[in-house]
C-alpha cells in the first residue's frame, strides 16, 4: 500500500488517530484486518507502551498499523524514537536559586571553627599482625602432616600388588547404554506478503513477530512445534520437504496447529 502524504503531528498516537478519524473506521474494524488486538492498536494511539509485550513488538506493530492507514512509517517511526528519547532523560536536578545559600549547608558563622572528621584507620600489615600470620601457618602445616600420614598408608596397603600381578577379572567393566534415535523435525518457511506469526516448540518461544515479504525461516528439531499464524495466505510452509496445508481448520485468516499433529 502506497503512502499517503500526511500532516505533521505532535506526537505518534495523534498521527495514527488522526489518520483513522479521516477514514471515519473504528478500532475494531482496523484491528479486525490488521489482525492486530484491539488492546494493542489502543497502546499506540494513546502511547502506552509499556502495555505492549516487547520492543520489536512495538515497532512492528507501528509499523503495519501505520502501512495499513497510510501514514508515513519513517514519519511514524521517528515521532516514535522521539517520545522514547523524552521519557528516558533523566530529569535534572534541583537547585537552590542564584544568590541564595543551599539549605542543607548553612554557612558557618563568623570565628567559629570547623570541626574535625575523624577517618577510621586504613586496614593494613603492622607489627602485632606477623606473630598471628606465624601461628596461623605452623597450624596448617601440622594439619597437613596429620591428614598425609592417616591417608597415605591406606593408599599403599591398597595398591600394594604390581599392575603385572593384578588379575583381569577384578578390574571394572565398562557398560554402555543404547539412545533412542529422536527424530528430527525440519520446517521451512516462506512469507509471500507481510504477516504475523508466533513459533513455540515445547512450549519454548522460537520465534514472535511480524514476517516480511519475501522472507524464508528454517527451523529443525524434536517437535512437536506449535504454530499461529495471523494470515494464513500469507504463509508457505513445508514439512520435511512435504507442503503443509496452513489454512485447514482456520478460523477466517487466523490459525493455530502443531507438527507434527497430536
Amino acid at each position: 500500500m502506497d503512502t499517503m502524504s500526511t500532516e505533521s503531528k505532535n506526537t505518534v498516537g495523534e498521527l495514527l488517530k488522526q489518520a483513522r478519524l479521516r477514514q471515519r473506521l473504528s478500532v475494531a474494524e482496523c484491528a479486525k484486518r490488521t489482525h492486530v488486538a484491539t488492546r494493542f492498536i489502543e497502546a499506540l494511539e494513546e502511547e502506552k507502551w509499556k502495555l505492549l509485550p516487547s520492543e520489536s513488538h512495538r515497532l512492528g506493530f507501528l509499523k503495519l498499523y501505520a502501512r495499513f492507514l497510510g501514514v508515513s512509517t519513517e514519519e511514524a517511526v521517528s515521532l516514535y524514537n522521539k517520545a522514547m528519547n523524552v521519557q528516558s532523560q533523566p530529569p535534572a536536578p534541583s537547585t537552590p536559586p542564584t544568590g541564595q545559600p543551599n539549605a542543607a549547608a548553612p554557612a558557618p558563622k563568623s570565628g567559629e571553627q570547623k570541626p574535625r572528621i575523624r577517618t577510621a584507620p586504613r586496614p593494613g600489615w603492622s607489627p602485632s599482625s606477623i606473630p598471628q600470620l606465624i601461628g596461623f601457618s605452623i597450624v596448617l602445616l601440622i594439619l597437613a602432616w596429620v591428614l598425609y600420614h592417616t591417608v597415605s598408608p591406606r593408599f599403599f596397603e591398597q595398591n600394594a600388588l604390581p599392575w603385572t600381578k593384578r588379575r583381569l577379572g577384578s578390574e571394572p567393566r565398562l557398560t554402555t547404554t543404547t539412545r533412542t534415535q529422536t527424530l528430527v523435525h525440519k520446517i521451512r518457511l516462506i512469507a509471500q506478503e507481510d504477516c504475523w506469526m508466533r513459533l513455540a516448540a515445547n512450549d519454548i518461544l522460537l520465534y514472535e513477530g511480524i514476517l516480511r515479504k519475501g522472507t524464508i525461516k528454517e527451523w529443525s528439531g524434536p517437535g512437536p512445534f506449535q504454530f499461529k499464524i495471523g494470515n494464513v495466505n500469507a504463509i508457505v510452509l513445508q514439512w520435511n520437504e512435504q507442503p503443509v496445508d496452513v489454512q485447514a481448520g482456520a478460523r477466517g485468516n487466523t490459525n493455530s496447529f502443531r507438527i507434527p499433529p497430536s
